[in-house]
C-alpha cells in the first residue's frame, strides 16, 4: 500500500537511517546538499546529498497522496504523515530550491516524575490534571510540549470522561471512558476545532483536552471550561505571561465584540494554571515556569509555583 510515509521512504531513499533513527526529531532540507537534522535537541549539519529534481519529484508524490497539488502556482505544502510526523516544504518561485522538514512524532513515552521537578511540584502537577483546574502547556516550537502533555496525562482521573480534539492523533490519553475527535479539513469535508469544541459539550464531558489552541477556538474552550467542566491545551508562547497574551489574541479573532479588559478577566477567570516548557542552547526540554492565575486587577495576578 502507497501512504505518504512510503513515500518519503522509497523516493528519499538516502534519508532512510534519518527517518528510522528514534534519536532525531527533525530532518530539514535546505538544498540537494545542505540537510540537517536535530538529534535529541541538538542541529547538526549532515553528510548527506540529494538531488533537487529527486527531491521535487518526491514532494510532487507526496502533495498527490494527500489529495494536493504541488505547481508553480501552488507551491506550498503542508501534509501529516500516517504517524503523526508533519511535513512541510516549498518549491520556486517561493524558495531558490525545492525544501523540505519533515518534523517526526515522537516516540517518548516519559512520566512526569522523569522531568527532574521536586516532588512537591510533580504532587501538584497531579493535582491539576486530576482535578478540576484548568491549564494551559506553553512553549515555542519543538520545546517538547505536546511529549510533556502526554506524560501529564497520564495522571487523568481514571473515573472522568475525556473528550480530546487534535487535528492528528498525537495526546494518548488511557482513560476507559475517553472519545478522540478529530478535525477534518478538505475539498469533502470541513469540520473545525471550533465545531467539535461545541460538540463536545453535548458529549457529557469531565475534561476536554484540545491538542493545541491556536485560532477563534480559543473562545469555544475558554467557554466550556467556564461552565463546570475543566480541562487544557497546549499553546505557543515564549512564556507563561506571554501564553495568556497569546490566549487574548486568539479569542479576539472570534469576534465576540467584547472589551479587551473584559476578555482578559474572562482568561483569568477560567484559566488556573500555566506551564511554560523551554528548549536551551544544548538542546535540554525543561520546565521552565509553572504560575497559578490567582485573578485580575488590572493585570493578571500570577503566583510563581
Amino acid at each position: 500500500m502507497i501512504t505518504p510515509y512510503s513515500i518519503l521512504k522509497d523516493t528519499l531513499f538516502p534519508l532512510e537511517e534519518l527517518l528510522s533513527n528514534d534519536d532525531i526529531q527533525e530532518i530539514m532540507i535546505n538544498s540537494d546538499d545542505n540537510i540537517w537534522i536535530e538529534e535529541k535537541g541538538v542541529q547538526k549539519k549532515t553528510a548527506i546529498s540529494i538531488n533537487n529534481d529527486m527531491l521535487l519529484a518526491s514532494m510532487e508524490l507526496l502533495a498527490r497522496a494527500v489529495n494536493l497539488e504541488l505547481t508553480e502556482k501552488n507551491p506550498l505544502l503542508e501534509a501529516r504523515l500516517e504517524d503523526g510526523s508533519r511535513v512541510a516544504g516549498a518549491i520556486p518561485p517561493v524558495s531558490d530550491y525545492p525544501c523540505l522538514s519533515i518534523r517526526k512524532f515522537s516516540r517518548l513515552n516519559p512520566d512526569i516524575e522523569d522531568y527532574g521537578l521536586k516532588s512537591e511540584i510533580v504532587e501538584t502537577l497531579k493535582n491539576i490534571v486530576s482535578g478540576k483546574s484548568n491549564f494551559l502547556i506553553a512553549g515555542g516550537t519543538s520545546s517538547g510540549k505536546t511529549t510533556f502533555f502526554n506524560a501529564l496525562l497520564k495522571k487523568l482521573d481514571k473515573t472522568d470522561r475525556v473528550i480530546i480534539i487534535e487535528d492528528t492523533k498525537e495526546l494518548k490519553v488511557e482513560s476507559p471512558n475517553a472519545v478522540r475527535l478529530l478535525a477534518k479539513t478538505s475539498r469533502d469535508v470541513h469540520v473545525t476545532q471550533r465545531d467539535l469544541v461545541k460538540l463536545s459539550l453535548r458529549l457529557r464531558p469531565d475534561k476536554i483536552i484540545l491538542g493545541e489552541v491556536r485560532d477563534a477556538s480559543a473562545y469555544d474552550l475558554l467557554s466550556a471550561l467556564n461552565t463546570g467542566h475543566s480541562g487544557g491545551s497546549t499553546i505557543h508562547a515564549n512564556s507563561a505571561g506571554e501564553a495568556l497574551i497569546r490566549l487574548e489574541t486568539l479569542v479576539l479573532q472570534a469576534q465576540v465584540g467584547w472589551p479587551y479588559e473584559a476578555i482578559k478577566k474572562f482568561i483569568a477567570d477560567t484559566i488556573n494554571f500555566v506551564v511554560y516548557l523551554e528548549r536551551n542552547k544544548a538542546g535540554q526540554r525543561t520546565v521552565k515556569e509553572i504560575k497559578k492565575i490567582t485573578g485580575y486587577d488590572g493585570d493578571y495576578r500570577l503566583e510563581d509555583l
